[in-house]
Parts: structure tokens; C-alpha cells; sequence
């Protein structure tokens, strides 16, 4: 099968939807096995205390398979002055089961056409240089390079900041 064939079948096996903090367990695990995992997770428990806040706030969504299981994640903020008080994607995982089927996009494709039903013209996002693969997958999706800084979280890293217009 080809990937946009896989990317279109996966697509009607999917759904997006608010994610409830009686599932956090859950949810965990959706970001074992990645870069941002490895970034800024394995050894903290930052994770756990990200999600914490995110449920709590109501900016946590999930991509749910046709079984239930939760195999993606993203936290959107409305606006985030860490990007100019710009909507952000502000953490963004597919379970490693399931990369490369297209759970990524689809997670960013309901974040911009959100953010668009909103009324905002531009939304972002904000990539880490240790993760070009995230990187390539973004500027594909049309987010463009507004500026670069340094990682607040894990010294040594630039973070860049891609701006989509909508």
C-alpha cells in the first residue's frame, strides 16, 4: 500500500479527540521510544508533570484508533508567549507502533484547521535541532522558520520556531 493510500485508510481509523486525565497512564505512553522522549522525559519526571498541567487545562488531544488506544498526542496552546503570543503546538507524539502512518499529520491538520475556525492567521510550532525528522515533517506541512533560540528546557539544543499562515 502506498503512503498516501495508508495515510488516507489510517485516516478513517482515527480520531481526534480531548483527552481525559482519568487516561494519563495512557497517555504516557504514547511518548516512549521517541526523540522528545529520550530529549526530555527518560530521566525526569517532567512528563508526568506535563500532562498533568495540559489535562488540567484542557489543551491535551489524542488520536484514538478504531480499539480505543490512544496513539498520538498534542498539546495546544491558544496563545503562548514563548512564541510571540502566537497558538502553539506545543508537544506533539505518535506512539512508536505507529510512525510513519501519517497519525502526525493528522494531529497537525485538526491543530491548524482549529486554530483557523478560530479566526488566527498564522499558528506554530516549535522544533528542536536533535529532531530533523519532526523538522522535515513540519516544513512540509507549509510552517516556515520565523526565528531560532535556545532550548530552555535541555542546554546546548536550539529550538526554532515555524510559523504557518492559515
Amino acid at each position: 500500500m502506498s503512503y498516501h493510500r495508508e495515510a488516507q485508510y489510517m485516516a478513517n481509523m482515527i480520531e481526534i479527540e480531548k483527552a481525559d486525565p482519568a487516561k494519563k497512564e495512557e497517555y504516557k505512553r504514547i511518548f516512549e521510544n521517541s526523540q522528545l522522549y529520550n530529549h526530555y522525559f527518560k530521566k525526569t519526571d517532567f512528563l508526568d508533570q506535563w500532562l498533568t498541567n495540559s489535562l488540567k487545562k484542557g489543551e491535551g488531544y489524542v488520536a484514538v484508533n478504531r480499539s480505543g488506544e490512544a496513539v498520538g498526542w498534542i498539546t495546544i496552546k491558544v496563545s503562548d508567549p514563548m512564541v510571540d503570543g502566537l497558538p502553539h503546538a506545543q508537544l506533539l507524539a505518535v506512539k512508536d507502533t505507529q510512525r510513519g502512518r501519517g497519525i502526525g499529520q493528522m494531529l497537525l491538520a485538526f491543530y491548524t484547521g482549529v486554530m483557523s475556525q478560530l479566526g488566527f492567521k498564522e499558528c506554530a510550532i516549535v522544533v528542536s535541532d536533535w529532531n530533523p525528522r519532526a523538522r522535515k515533517l513540519y516544513d512540509s506541512l507549509g510552517f516556515k522558520l520565523r526565528k531560532s533560540f535556545d532550548d530552555p528546557a535541555v542546554g546546548g539544543f536550539m529550538d526554532h520556531m515555524l510559523v504557518k499562515k492559515l
